[in-house]
């Protein structure tokens, strides 16, 4: 069983890799343990976990893995990051590799951030909400940004607000934790990996891992 570390920003992802990956993986003979970065802020507060993410931070918490597992990954949302410049999630991707030189290190960042995959399926929103519209509002959204992982403008429109925006519009509050996971649980992994190129190629570096260690 090949170990594999998962660095993640916080919660929502913690529980979505849990609850989701850590079966697919399993299944494939890869076992994943998610743990949160625990980021020390003045502006986050004196100790907190997850966000405010920088590549300091990010040194210390995967040389601590590095050791200890097989390989290790990162699950972080390009717009967590606390850094000074206007930088790519490939751009940032190459940063946390170039942090290490080794070959067990495995950078992921989520383009823009982990609200993109709840756009993988439009017509979801059709049956949550009773209402067409909502199908039609996600639907609009993918397609005016020319795909799901696309969906972004700035970090006012990010798919996070975005996502808040339309549940107010239909008098329910958005809870990144609690709606995070459990949307994406309903509309499924198979679906997510479908939609989301970017992700899948992520998904699928880890999964051929088992290829490698055979070769």
């Amino acid at each position: 069983m090949i170990r594999v570390a998962i660095s993640v920003e916080g919660q929502t992802e913690d529980e979505f890799c849990k609850r989701m990956l850590k079966p697919f993986f399993r299944e494939k003979g890869i076992e994943i343990t998610s743990i949160i970065i625990t980021t020390k802020r003045k502006r986050c507060g004196t100790k907190h976990k997850g966000g405010c993410v920088n590549l300091d931070r990010i040194r210390s918490e995967l040389s601590k893995l590095l050791p200890n597992f097989d390989y290790v990954t990162t699950f972080y949302d390009l717009y967590g990051f606390d850094i000074n410049q206007q930088l790519t999630a490939s751009e940032l991707e190459l940063k946390i590799s170039n942090l290490f030189a080794s070959r067990k290190l495995i950078p992921y960042i989520q383009q823009y951030e982990f609200e993109t995959l709840l756009f993988s399926k439009p017509a979801y929103y059709e049956e949550y909400f009773s209402e067409a519209s909502a199908r039609t509002k996600f639907e609009e959204i993918v397609n005016s940004c020319g795909g799901v992982e696309e969906i972004n403008n700035s970090k006012e429109t990010a798919p996070s607000k975005r996502i808040s925006n339309i549940f107010n519009q239909y008098n329910e509050h958005y809870d990144k934790v609690f709606h995070g996971y459990s949307i994406v649980e309903d509309i499924g992994l198979d679906t997510i990996l479908l939609q989301c190129t970017r992700f899948r190629e992520w998904v699928e570096t880890i999964q051929n891992l088992t290829s490698n260690s055979s070769t």
